[in-house]
């Protein structure tokens, strides 16, 4: 008469327990790698345009209290520098970095660093040493890395600070709409806010991948982030009626309501 132990009947198990083929183990990892290479690049893309966004609303922020905080003791940057030269970036620096945490600071010049970057646009051309970061721009960084570049808006009888911002250094991508934005020290009613540049700046280009005559075509991207509080431009080409309609209020105060 034949007994089993316990033992017996636990070894006999193993014995008829199925196994994976070597072949259905390189079957299964292949599925899971095509898997991966579909879905992996829209997860990264989520991920740095999130991190965009958030570097984004810090750096509005706290340009935003620096610009009220300034505002109550000089009023607004339009009254701040009488010359309308070149020369007034430096004065707008004086008066705003007191209420920055500012890092490192290179005035109107331009280190080898900055050269050694390459900048696009928003349609991924490239922007030349002399497009971005210029010797007009009197330049600094803040102490998260933030670099920032500060120039007089002369040509429109304006007199106003106008603000180059990488959000996150040289780290890259280094491209216009998004780490890099304009800003623009203003007013609505005597009231200090960062809005856009220039009306004939962005009328043509506002914020598009799309070719056209104007000048940058991520140069009006940091209104629409302002007023929509997203960087939907990054996943379809906005109408200019759209980004006129969205950003209206942010732009510079001509006594205009339109960019007409």
């Amino acid at each position: 008469k034949r007994t089993y132990s316990p033992i017996h009947l636990f070894t006999h198990s193993l014995k008829k327990r199925a196994a994976f083929t070597l072949a259905e183990v390189l079957i299964t990892l292949g599925i899971i790698g095509i898997v991966a290479a579909m879905t992996l690049p829209s997860v990264v893309s989520k991920y740095q345009e999130k991190a965009w966004l958030t570097a984004f609303k810090k750096t509005y922020s706290v340009l935003t209290q620096a610009y009220l905080r300034a505002s109550e003791d000089y009023g607004t940057a339009n009254t701040w520098c009488a010359e309308k030269n070149r020369e007034c970036a430096k004065t707008y620096f004086n008066i705003l970095s007191p209420y920055l945490n500012i890092s490192e600071v290179w005035g109107y010049e331009r280190p080898s660093i900055f050269n050694k970057t390459s900048y696009r646009d928003l349609d991924g051309s490239g922007m030349g040493t002399n497009d971005i970061f210029t010797k007009d721009y009197y330049k600094f960084a803040l102490s998260d890395g933030t670099i920032i570049g500060i120039s007089d808006i002369s040509s429109q009888d304006i007199n106003s600070a106008l603000l180059h911002v990488d959000i996150n250094g040289f780290r890259g991508p280094n491209q216009l709409g998004k780490d890099i934005f304009y800003f623009s020290l203003i007013r609505r009613d005597d009231t200090p806010v960062i809005g856009g540049y220039s009306l004939w700046w962005v009328a043509d280009n506002p914020c598009t991948t799309e070719k056209g005559s104007g000048w940058w075509r991520g140069g009006g991207c940091s209104l629409w982030i302002i007023a929509t509080g997203n960087m939907d431009y990054l996943h379809r080409d906005l109408t200019t009626d759209e980004w006129r309609k969205a950003v209206q209020n942010l732009l510079l105060d001509l006594h205009k309501d339109s960019l007409d």
